[in-house]
């Protein structure tokens, strides 16, 4: 895995972002360049070929809008002067920010919030200006 991670500078990390790269900072040099790997999914468990092609049936196709890509830039150019880890995943016509305690995804219409108390929450002061230009706000409640 060692291998995979790469230092990059903003310059490169908003470009990668640009040509719709999921990416994840893992953390910050002593010179300021980003420590970044890709994005690998995950699977926990064994899927027969049967489930297998189910979930490929269902995988979304298509891309995240411009608008989404050009939001997700501002934020990562926040995050990454304040040297917070984070982790973007486009999907189609959204993106997805985690963060170590939640995520932030942007959709065709709003801003979904989830995994923290309040606004106060950091990173969020850094970043909740950028995301109101993009759209409406919301905090959805965690689940019990």
């Amino acid at each position: 895995m060692a291998e995979d991670i790469e230092d990059i500078g903003l310059e490169e990390l908003l470009n990668r972002l640009s040509n719709i790269n999921n990416i994840e900072i893992l953390g910050y040099t002593q010179g300021g360049l980003a420590k970044v790997t890709k994005v690998k999914g995950i699977i926990k468990g064994e899927l027969n070929e049967k489930e297998l092609g189910e979930l490929k049936k269902r995988r979304p196709r298509g891309k995240p809008t411009p608008k989404q890509v050009n939001t997700v830039q501002s934020v990562a150019k926040l995050l990454f002067d304040n040297r917070v880890k984070f982790k973007v995943v486009f999907g189609s016509k959204e993106a997805t920010i985690r963060f170590e305690q939640g995520y932030v995804r942007l959709t065709e219409s709003d801003v979904r919030i989830a995994g923290f108390n309040n606004e106060n929450d950091p990173p969020l002061p850094l970043i909740l200006s950028e995301l109101s230009r993009y759209g409406k706000v919301l905090f959805l409640k965690p689940l019990k």
